[in-house]
């Protein structure tokens, strides 16, 4: 199989949209700029690294000398993402294969063939790895979800029982949630608490409700309640009597 090798280095340039027929995975190499796929915009770095499939139309925006390496080719049938998939090369081991293969793309075949199928392979490596976390974390989301109103729930037993270190999965979850799962639960609760209310009115005190969404302490749950949305759990009462 022969792949298509290329590099770039821009200071200021809008690259034109284009697309392949082909997979294209292209590693960033230095600086700071923008992907647009299929209409979509991700921020890129060095150490970020994408796998396009064929017929996406796309184009990059450098702000500071953003440099990439880009593998182009039918990949062997060894990738089947249907979406652009994007990953940060964390060990730079990617970085590292995709610079071997842009030094020797002039060079003998068959070891270049063998440096693509490598960089390749590294890529889809992270695509599982990434893959599983969201499984994992998609499963903490629901039984948190599931969960919520129990006063007793342990955020830290879910975490542990996920297969994966608790500071591993933790990291993950914020880094796909946008927020820990502490924070997550607390605004599940919040939003049940905000619902109850609404319905219940005067009927049943807010001490009560707190309790019904697994706040045992009626303070920590008006602390928690005013970050989230702003106001206290009274405030908030009055607005919609």
């Amino acid at each position: 199989m022969k792949y298509i090798i290329s590099t770039g280095s821009y200071e200021k340039e809008n690259f034109r949209l284009h697309e392949h027929s082909l997979y294209e995975i292209v590693f960033y190499c230095s600086g700071v700029g923008k992907l647009q796929i299929d209409g979509k915009v991700y921020q890129v770095k060095k150490g970020d690294y994408f796998i396009i499939p064929p017929q996406s139309v796309h184009s990059s925006i450098s702000y500071d000398n953003l440099r990439f390496i880009s593998i182009i080719g039918n990949v062997d049938g060894l990738i089947h993402v249907e979406t652009p998939f994007v990953c940060t090369d964390e060990s730079g081991e990617g970085l590292i294969l995709a610079q071997m293969v842009l030094e020797n793309h002039c060079g003998n075949e068959e070891y270049l063939n063998a440096l693509c199928r490598a960089c390749i392979l590294y890529a889809l490596k992270n695509v599982e790895i990434k893959t599983e976390i969201e499984k994992a974390v998609n499963k903490i989301k629901k039984t948190i979800g599931a969960n919520f109103q129990d006063s007793n729930f342990d955020v830290t037993k879910v975490l542990n029982d996920s297969g994966y270190a608790e500071d591993y999965i933790r990291a993950n979850f914020r880094k796909i949630v946008g927020k820990t799962p502490v924070e997550f639960l607390n605004e599940m609760r919040v939003n049940n608490a905000m619902t109850l209310i609404k319905i219940y009115q005067n009927s049943i005190s807010l001490t009560e409700i707190a309790n019904r969404c697994g706040f045992e302490d009626y303070i920590y749950f008006s602390r928690k309640f005013k970050m989230i949305t702003g106001i206290s759990p009274i405030e908030y009462k009055k607005s919609i009597l």
